[in-house]
């Protein structure tokens, strides 16, 4: 797959939100493992499926509810103010954004932050209020609180461990989990869409 600037750009302005969403984020080609990692089209796909196995393993979500997002998935950031922005171009290290399909995670997470409700955590509940109305949840707004964030370190610090150990991941792991794939599918076709405005 041709994933040089030129050719998202170009994709980014003739074709459909949903095309775009399909081409570039849904199906299997990942700009990390064959570009970055330099691996075969058939290795790059067996370093995403055990990326989700592990994931799978270690959280206990469907193999298939696990995606590679962002500048990692495909070379470049399609944030409309980073301007297609490369992977790990300029003075900062790039990271990895992970999205996690789980309603079950979701619900759970969202319960947890519901008990802990705090005077103390009043500045996250913001951000997080807003994403879950989205139908996600960030995972760093809520490892700010106390009573959360055990947990789910002992989860994620095996899982990051384990992506380190075995496919040669160094970059930071950032982890999103959505209620929903219609939640994840209208996340990002909102951002496209954003982008198509701006070119």
């Amino acid at each position: 797959m041709d994933f040089s600037v030129e050719s998202i750009r170009k994709d980014v302005g003739t074709l459909s939100e949903k095309e775009f969403l399909i081409k570039y984020l849904l199906r299997s080609d990942n700009w990390y493992f064959s570009e970055y990692q330099h691996k075969s089209e058939a290795d790059s796909i067996a370093q995403m499926d055990a990326l989700k196995e592990i994931i799978n393993k270690n959280i206990g979500v469907a193999f298939h509810n696990v995606l590679m997002v962002g500048s990692g998935k495909i070379g470049c950031s399609l944030s409309p103010s980073k301007d297609f922005k490369k992977f790990d171009e300029g003075d900062e290290d790039s990271d990895i954004d992970i999205a996690i399909i789980s309603s079950k995670l979701f619900d759970h997470l969202w319960n947890k932050i519901r008990a802990e409700y705090s005077i103390k955590y009043l500045c996250h509940y913001n951000q997080i209020t807003s994403s879950i109305f989205r139908g996600f949840i960030n995972e760093h707004n809520f490892k700010n609180i106390d009573e959360i964030r055990p947990d789910w370190n002992n989860q994620i610090d095996e899982v990051n461990k384990s992506l380190q150990k075995h496919l040669s991941i160094y970059h930071s792991i950032n982890y999103r989990i959505y209620r929903s794939w219609e939640d994840l599918e209208a996340y990002h076709i909102l951002g496209i869409r954003k982008l198509k405005e701006k070119i």
